[in-house]
C-alpha cells in the first residue's frame, strides 16, 4: 500500500459518517434560520454571558441562622415600620440594621431650616442602593412611634430626608 492510499484510507476512517438524520437536520427550515441568523444569535449568547457573569460577582446574601429562621429586627410594641428614602444613597450605606438615628428634614425650596422630624428611630432594613441603575436616593426602614412616622410622612411632602447617626 502506497503512502497516499494509507493517508486516504486514515482520513476516510476518521470522517463522520453521513446519515439520513444528519442530512435532514442539516437541511431543515430551523438550520437555515440559525444560520441565517447567526450574528444576532451569537450577540445575545454574549450578552446573557455577561449577565450571568455579573450575577454571578454580586455578594451573596446574608446567611441564614442555622435554624433557618429570619432573625431580621422587628418593631416593639407602640411602634411602626416605616419606609424612609434618605437623599443621599452614601449616608445609607453608611448605616447598619440596630442604629440609632434621628431623620432630619431639609427644605428642598432652599428656604427655611432643617428640622428633626423623628428622634431614636431604630433602622430595621437598608435597602440596596447599589449596582446598575442605582439611583442617588436610598431606601430604609426604620422602627418609630406612629406620629413620628405621620411626621416623617408628612415631610417628604417638600423636604428631603436625612440621617444623624448615634
Amino acid at each position: 500500500m502506497s503512502p497516499a492510499q494509507a493517508n486516504d484510507r486514515i482520513q476516510n476512517s476518521r470522517a463522520p459518517r453521513d446519515s439520513g438524520l444528519r442530512n435532514a437536520v442539516e437541511r431543515s427550515a430551523f438550520a437555515s434560520r440559525i444560520r441565517r441568523y447567526r450574528r444576532p444569535l451569537a450577540a445575545v449568547c454574549a450578552g446573557l454571558a455577561v449577565l450571568l457573569t455579573i450575577s454571578a460577582l454580586k455578594a451573596p446574601p446574608p446567611a441564614a441562622s442555622a435554624m433557618g429562621t429570619d432573625l431580621a429586627p422587628t418593631p416593639a410594641v407602640g411602634e411602626i415600620a416605616a419606609p424612609v428614602t434618605l437623599a443621599s444613597a452614601a449616608i445609607a450605606s453608611s448605616l447598619e440594621v440596630g442604629d440609632i438615628i434621628d431623620l432630619v428634614a431639609i427644605p428642598s425650596s432652599g428656604g427655611g431650616r432643617a428640622q428633626v422630624v423623628a428622634r431614636r428611630a431604630r433602622v430595621l432594613d437598608i435597602g440596596d442602593s447599589s449596582g446598575f441603575g442605582a439611583s442617588a436616593t436610598a431606601l430604609i426602614v426604620v422602627a418609630v412611634p406612629e406620629l413620628d412616622a405621620l411626621a416623617i410622612a408628612d415631610a417628604t411632602v417638600d423636604s428631603e430626608l436625612t440621617a444623624l447617626i448615634h
